[in-house]
């Protein structure tokens, strides 16, 4: 009697055993498969395009040093990396920002520059003089520069006040010097700095550089259709302001430098997006009298 139990007995734990393999056999051949097809779908995008891209992990403001705790490494598709990306992080890190990058948005060469340290940041006029041009200050007071409120980044037209002499005029050969003539003289000019404060320009992301006028239409991603260029940052009126440097060609620096020697400047400033020119006539002193006063004396 008890051979019987004992052999019903092992033959119950042989099946249950040879259940247990087929169950473990099954479980192992389920969890092989899913290995691979998760192995097959990393390896689809890895050939669709993923690819490594520096990207910021926080937000990081205009002229500031970067550091290796505001980058990291993605993944991207590569058709979302862009051109002008990196790809190692040690190639961003101690660079400076020339404009503000959010967080989760990919570090672009023509968004930082190696610089020295901070301290130079400040000082880096010569990154947003448009191709071609140059940067020329001249002196100027509130009221030149409508109270203070015109900022960098603005455009402007100069107008001069000249002085003309009129020889003999008041008898013998002495000569008078009277107010006599304005003149606009420039239109359409682009201020890029009010004392040291410096325009903080939208980039290019077709050039790598500030988008400026004058550049194929393709480049002017940022420019408006009068082909004035965007700014990134507003900065603060400066009624003390000093100083105010524009974008000039080389001619139109030599041109102000000499009007500011021989007249009297003052800049009207433009509306935003308003870069249109046209011809406009100078204004003589004659013409703010009356014609039909008789014989008037100018003073």
């Amino acid at each position: 009697m008890n051979r019987s139990i004992t052999a019903t007995a092992t033959g119950s734990n042989r099946k249950l055993i040879m259940i247990a393999l087929v169950l473990g056999l099954l479980g192992a051949v389920l969890v092989f498969s899913a290995a691979n097809k998760g192995g097959g779908k990393g390896s689809n995008t890895a050939t669709s395009g993923g690819v490594p891209a520096i990207v910021a992990k926080v937000d990081i403001p205009a002229r500031t040093k970067i550091t290796d705790q505001m980058v990291e490494v993605r993944l991207v598709p590569q058709d979302a990396r862009s051109d002008l990306g990196y790809t190692d992080a040690s190639a961003v890190v101690g660079q400076v920002t020339r404009f503000p990058i959010a967080a989760n948005e990919q570090v672009l060469s023509n968004k930082v520059v190696s610089l020295a340290g901070t301290a130079a940041v400040s000082k880096s006029l010569s990154y947003v003089i448009p191709q071609g041009k140059r940067a020329m200050a001249f002196q100027a007071s509130a009221i030149q520069n409508a109270g203070g409120l015109i900022l960098p980044g603005d455009y402007v037209d100069i107008v001069a006040l000249w002085n003309v002499d009129f020889p003999g005029k008041s008898g013998g050969d002495r000569q008078t010097v009277e107010k006599y003539m304005t003149q606009t003289i420039m239109q359409n000019v682009q201020v890029l700095a009010i004392s040291q404060t410096v325009v903080d320009l939208v980039p290019d992301s077709a050039t790598g550089q500030p988008a400026v006028s004058g550049t194929p239409a393709a480049n002017l991603q940022q420019a408006n259709a009068n082909g004035q260029v965007a700014r990134n940052t507003e900065a603060k009126p400066d009624p003390g302001a000093a100083t105010v440097t524009f974008a000039l060609t080389p001619e139109e620096a030599e041109r102000l430098y000499l009007a500011e020697q021989n007249g009297v400047l003052r800049l009207s400033l433009r509306a935003y997006g308003d870069g249109s020119t046209r011809p406009i006539d100078y204004v003589t002193k004659l013409e703010l009298i009356p014609q039909n006063l008789p014989n008037p004396l100018l003073r």
